[in-house]
């Protein structure tokens, strides 16, 4: 079992060293300077929506009301604002 765990040890310590170059390499910041300027020419494109519907007859009904809604418009609109 000592040896085991001393050799999972040691590949995990190497593994750990072999991945600090790559984390200092993250940490440089690159700078780039444009010393010219680029004219770029052409049209905006609009998006477009396109939608079919099938031949068929749609029937939509309407849903009922559960509620009457005249009666809490009323009271709303007697009640004071503040």
């Amino acid at each position: 079992m000592g040896l085991i765990r001393s050799i999972g040890l040691l590949v995990l310590v190497g593994l750990l060293l072999a991945a600090l170059p790559a984390q200092a390499k993250k940490k440089e910041l690159r700078q780039v300077v444009i010393d010219e300027v680029t004219r770029v020419e052409g049209r905006i494109q609009k998006p477009e929506v396109w939608y079919l519907l099938p031949r068929s007859n749609l029937n939509f009904q309407g849903l009922e009301i559960e509620q009457k809604l005249v009666p809490k418009i009323e009271g709303a609109v007697k009640k004071d604002p503040f």
